[in-house]
């Protein structure tokens, strides 16, 4: 018997619209930093554009206006795929009790209940159907072209010598990470193309994306990145796509090691070689001691240090290695982070989190659009394992949730859905009858 065909997936510009606050943030930083749209606003905007955070808070600003639209949609009920993150909430709570409340540690509580609960929520409420889960990899893609386009007009100086190639006021892992979640954004519309003209023209963007990424110098958003991909093939090899699914990515993963062999001068090539057992270099050091500090006092202080007070215990040497910023500290790792600091309350609440964004994507892994944000997860998990704060690595909790609304579904919806979504069309308007929406 054959089988209904069903129309595929449709992304409107309402549909990027709505989303585009939501996954922003880590660009909208960057280019605050870069001052190019300052810059290009000033003889319109005058002093208005001068200031340091307008497109952070222009972005939450917009973020906030869309969670609330689609919240209010929904009579404020409660969200599906948020009893994980209340958890975690929660297991956040007792540490707050033993925070200094120094500059730095109410910089951070304040942001921990304030934009990530934000952004969190407004995954939940807006980033809840196929169509936006597709429209927020295209958003990603686009700003990974755009930032690596960017990055090579106008670079930092400050980088130049080393033969890196970082946007202009910012540093190599903010660049990185924003090139890397556009690579793998395309590669998982490359997967979930049906037409092959548009697999190949995402997976050829991938593939260029990789050099600027390995430009940048920062090894964790290219580990990431490989780490992502491999989960995406585990994910959409059900059945018997891996026939098509494995050799693919793998096609994409030799031309980006080809490609990024030959353009990649052997200064910037020379960072990576810490990834194959060669010498750690300063920075590299630096994170296995604060790894073992945080360790090691997690073992002394089970029940956690307080948020942001890791920087307590950490001797001076190690505080040498960020000079001006020696009241920031924290291990650079998530999990030892939340550990060191929140204690095993909190570490309990991120396992509980992790155990239930991994079953959600698993369930959904029928869906190409669940399965991309799956992949996204973990480029973000990854990349936490080694830089940023809580906040800094804010998009772990964005795609979080982003899984777990998808896997919220009833299981007749995740059957429509899985049959409608390997293909998507990246329309203007509304055309014809959508697969769900």
């Amino acid at each position: 018997m054959n089988a209904t065909p069903v129309p595929a997936t449709t992304v409107t510009a309402r549909d990027v619209a709505a989303v585009a606050p939501i996954v922003a943030l880590p660009a909208a930083v960057l280019l605050d930093g870069s001052r190019l749209v300052a810059d290009a606003l000033a003889p319109v905007a005058g002093t208005a554009a001068t200031h340091p955070h307008l497109l952070l808070y222009a972005t939450l600003a917009a973020a906030a206006v869309v969670t609330l639209a689609g919240w209010s949609a929904r009579g404020f009920r409660s969200l599906a795929g948020s009893g994980p993150f209340v958890v975690l909430l929660l297991s956040f709570t007792p540490a707050l009790l033993l925070s200094s409340f120094d500059a730095y540690s109410t910089a951070k509580v304040t942001t921990m209940l304030t934009v990530t609960p934000l952004l969190v929520v407004g995954a939940l409420t807006v980033v809840d159907r196929p169509a936006r889960r597709a429209a927020a990899l295209w958003v990603l893609a686009f700003l990974g072209v755009l930032v690596a386009v960017l990055a090579v007009a106008v670079p930092e100086p400050a980088y130049e010598i080393q033969q890196a190639v970082v946007l202009r006021g910012n540093v190599t892992i903010s660049t990185a990470r924003v090139i890397g979640f556009g690579a793998v954004a395309l590669l998982c519309l490359a997967v979930a193309q049906r037409r092959l003209r548009l697999r190949v023209a995402a997976a050829a963007g991938a593939v260029a994306l990789v050099v600027p990424l390995t430009l940048t110098g920062s090894r964790g958003p290219v580990v990431s990145a490989a780490a992502a991909a491999a989960v995406l093939v585990v994910l959409r090899s059900r059945g018997g796509r891996w026939v098509t699914i494995v050799p693919g990515v793998a096609a994409v993963a030799a031309a980006a090691v080809a490609v990024a062999s030959s353009l990649v001068p052997q200064q910037s090539a020379a960072r990576f070689e810490v990834l194959s057992g060669g010498p750690l270099d300063p920075s590299s050091e630096a994170r296995v001691a604060l790894s073992n500090l945080a360790l090691d006092t997690f073992a002394a202080h089970p029940i956690g240090l307080g948020w942001g007070d890791f920087g307590s215990v950490v001797p001076g040497y190690l505080l040498a290695y960020a000079p001006g910023r020696e009241d920031i500290v924290y291990p650079h790792n998530l999990p030892l982070e939340v550990a060191v600091e929140g204690g095993l309350v909190a570490l309990a609440g991120l396992l509980l989190l992790a155990v239930a964004v991994a079953r959600a994507v698993w369930v959904r892994r029928g869906d190409p659009t669940a399965a991309g944000m799956g992949a996204l997860v973990v480029y973000a998990t990854v990349n936490a394992l080694s830089s940023a704060d809580i906040n800094g690595n804010v998009m772990v909790w964005v795609f979080s949730a982003v899984a777990l609304a998808a896997g919220s579904q009833r299981a007749a919806a995740h059957r429509q859905a899985d049959n409608a979504a390997p293909t998507f069309r990246a329309d203007p308007t509304p055309v014809g009858t959508a697969g769900p929406r």
